[in-house]
């Protein structure tokens, strides 16, 4: 089925240099957010030491169980979405831990930090050392921070795992690699920072919004269900489905990677249907097919030599 979700994501340049104040930032923004009625929210990583550091430590530090959580918790439930947050927390041990609060504000996962910097952790914070991927009523959700981005075997786990869309609460805009990512895992990756440059990126690697140093919100409808497809054999049986299917399926070609995404926008036309009623195969299982095709090619010609 189509699965169209609005995700609206926030950059926190540092502009106070107080726990507090980003304590009543954080939230005006998330009332700011919540009026633009997204399924999901995402916020910077630990968005009350943004523009504070660590000076103080531990001031700032939060339980996932006080009160900043629990107004986070009443935000979703007043807004009706999921929101990814990220603090610095102590229960047996400190760690920089990203949340998801859901819809109902219910605490519905969180993920520990795998790759702290050095200055965290000689901070004190203590590395986590599993990916998560969580369900939600939209899909599967992964979750990445900061420093994660320099480990391209997080990411890798996070696919293998079924992640769908990826959030990256992070210090910095993080760039291109991001992009590298997406494209490479067919999964959105939505990051929110201190930066200028929070962004909602395509699977194909597409940056479809970021904010800028004049916007601090952004919103966008992604379709979890849209996959990436390779030209190859298929151009005929494309335009089959745009002549008969017509604006219940959008199609957009990328001429230089010699591929098209495809989505639907009729729920008794599920992108399932789609393929097997024409015929399409999607980029990952043609490449699986030759990948096969490759390896009999090498194994009858090593027998035959």
């Amino acid at each position: 089925m189509p699965r169209k979700i609005k995700v609206t994501t926030i950059s926190m340049p540092p502009q106070q240099n107080s726990i507090d104040k980003n304590w009543e930032r954080a939230l005006a923004l998330l009332d700011t957010a919540g009026a633009h009625h997204p399924d999901l929210i995402c916020l910077p990583e630990s968005m009350l030491h943004v523009g504070v550091g660590r000076a103080n430590w531990p001031d700032g530090v939060q339980s996932m169980s006080g009160a900043f959580v629990e107004a986070v918790a009443d935000r979703a439930r007043r807004y009706g979405a999921y929101i990814v947050g990220s603090l610095y927390t102590e229960q047996a041990c400190y760690a920089n831990k990203a949340f998801v609060i859901d819809r109902d504000g219910n605490l519905a996962g969180s993920y520990d930090k795998i790759h702290p910097t050095y200055k965290e952790v000689d901070a004190g914070v203590i590395p986590g050392d599993t990916a998560q991927v969580l369900e939600t009523d939209f899909g599967r959700l992964g979750l990445a921070i900061c420093f994660d981005i320099g480990w391209p075997d997080h990411w890798a786990a996070l696919a293998q795992q079924g992640a769908e869309l990826v959030v990256w609460p992070s210090a910095y805009d993080g760039g291109f690699p991001l992009q590298v990512y997406a494209w490479t895992h067919f999964y959105y990756i939505v990051s929110s920072v201190w930066g200028a440059h929070s962004k909602i990126i395509d699977i194909t690697g597409r940056v479809l919004a970021s904010t800028s140093q004049w916007s601090r919100l952004i919103t966008e409808q992604i379709d979890l269900e849209k996959e990436v497809f390779h030209i190859d054999d298929q151009v005929e049986k494309l335009l089959r489905v745009q002549a008969e299917l017509g604006d219940r399926v959008h199609a957009e070609g990328f001429s230089q990677e010699n591929i098209f995404t495809l989505e639907s926008s009729d729920p008794t036309w599920p992108l399932a249907r789609i393929k097997a009623s024409y015929g399409l195969e999607n980029f990952r299982d043609y490449h699986a097919r030759s990948t096969k095709i490759q390896d009999a090619a090498r194994s009858n010609a090593v027998a035959e030599r």
